[in-house]
């Protein structure tokens, strides 16, 4: 669940794009699958060390394992190394099983998407009337966040039940008419639980269970109840290192509450793509990027982010809770899956990043690295200042030779110049930051990622 990163990590800028393949060089192709395992795992050390927290990653290739490992331990306090069958918490990569129920519900005629939510649940305010199963899906339903809400972050401790986050949710005001904007938040997920335990007639994790975790043989995912042992398991830690703090697993329901494997989940990703899940249609829509009222690209599925990286489609899914951390991604074209499970915030911000690096090296494009450039103090002067945009701030700033970008709660990131206009991060070439001159003026400042929307504009604050 994207809303509830504590670490300042977890929402710090990535920062690891800017390394390429030590035993590459730029524009070289790894040639052979033990070169580019070698590459990989020359990657993934950089960042994962012996003795702390770790990371099981898997990378595949039209179902073919190309690499798997896993790096540091599952357990600082009993000295676990982490295994590549390491059990950890998905979190909001479970919002494809949801989206997936839904659409097997629709292919079985007993849900229409593009109906109403309140036709399937009592208990829908009036002034969600227009909301629909589809909008649900797409995170353009308007709904708030609920972690936006202070009253709500003081329960994050109590187990609430789904009816519970529901009322919670239509206390607050709809930012946006439903299907005019893009708000990802995860009670639409866990709205649609309740509709599959509805129409299902059992409890929301049965019906995916026996649809198809079991069909499908994924024995290390479950449901996460909160209670008892799960075998594998990682332990979860914040920076320091510390135990990571305890969110009830309520909150998650059906928008992110299970744990699983690296395995399992590409055993998943494989059966969706070879059509053993869903109809092909059906994949092809929780695969298809929705649109806005007004025609603007939500870059977001049913489940599913949707991308053009690397040439060609790029399907990322992502899961972030206290601790834990999960990254996959899936070239359709390519057949390549990549996932990433980490049990710290240490390096959460990284992991998007690390995973299309990965994924560029198993299709054997691996991507050269931007080169470092200093910025003399008169080149940096005119950027120097706070930039706003609707309340949120971010300052740039000049010290010791060295240009910093910094947002309110998280340590200052190095920032190099592609351009004088135009800047990337320190190790994560993809964040990039544009200044906007007029009259020979910085009047603004666009942040973004490549290959992704762009975040609001900042403006010049005097």
């Amino acid at each position: 669940m994207h809303q509830i990163k504590r670490s300042t990590r977890v929402l710090a800028l990535c920062a690891i794009g800017a390394f390429a393949l030590a035993c590459a060089p730029a524009g070289a192709a790894p040639s052979t699958d033990k070169t580019r395992a070698a590459a990989m795992d020359a990657l993934l050390q950089r960042y994962f060390k012996p003795g702390q927290a770790g990371a099981a990653v898997l990378v595949q290739q039209n179902g073919a394992v190309l690499f798997k490992r896993g790096y540091g331990l599952a357990s600082l306090e009993l000295r676990v190394p982490v295994k590549t069958d390491t059990v950890f918490h998905v979190a909001s990569v479970s919002k494809q099983f949801t989206a997936a129920a839904i659409l097997r519900l629709a292919e079985q005629g007993r849900l229409d998407i593009a109906a109403p939510v309140s036709r399937y649940l009592a208990d829908i305010p009036p002034a969600w009337a227009g909301i629909t199963i589809q909008h649900l899906l797409t995170h353009t339903s308007g709904i708030d966040n609920l972690f936006n809400d202070a009253q709500f972050r003081q329960r994050v401790r109590e187990d609430l039940t789904p009816e519970q986050l529901l009322a919670y949710a239509a206390k607050r005001e709809l930012l946006a008419a439903p299907g005019a904007r893009h708000q990802y938040a995860s009670v639409n997920y866990s709205i649609l639980g309740m509709v599959i335990a509805r129409l299902s007639g059992m409890p929301y994790e049965q019906y995916v269970s026996e649809q198809f975790l079991q069909p499908l043989g994924m024995k290390h995912t479950h449901f996460d109840v909160g209670h008892g042992i799960l075998a594998g398991q990682a332990s979860p830690y914040e920076e320091g290192p510390i135990p990571a703090h305890y969110i009830s697993p309520s909150l998650g329901y059906a928008a992110g509450s299970f744990f699983s494997s690296n395995a399992d989940i590409a055993l998943w990703s494989e059966a969706l793509a070879a059509g053993k899940v869903l109809s092909k249609a059906s994949v092809a829509a929780m695969n298809s990027a929705f649109k806005t009222a007004d025609g603007r690209d939500t870059h977001y599925g049913y489940g599913m982010r949707v991308h053009h990286s690397l040439g060609q489609t790029y399907l990322q899914s992502n899961g972030d809770i206290f601790g834990f951390h999960t990254e996959t991604v899936r070239l359709p074209q390519a057949g390549v899956f990549v996932s990433i499970m980490h049990n710290s915030d240490e390096h959460a911000g990284e992991l998007a990043p690390l995973a299309k690096r990965l994924a560029a090296i198993a299709i054997g494009q691996p991507i050269p690295p931007l080169r470092k450039k200093t910025l003399a103090q008169a080149g940096a002067a005119p950027l120097i200042g706070r930039y706003d945009a609707g309340g949120n701030a971010r300052s740039i700033s000049y010290v010791n030779g060295q240009l910093f970008s910094e947002v309110p709660g998280f340590p200052p990131s190095k920032i190099h110049p592609l351009s004088p206009s135009e800047f990337f991060f320190d190790d994560n070439d993809d964040a990039r930051l544009e200044f906007v001159f007029k009259d020979g003026k910085v009047v603004a400042l666009k942040r973004y990622d490549i290959d992704r929307e762009p975040w609001p504009t900042y403006m010049r604050a005097e």
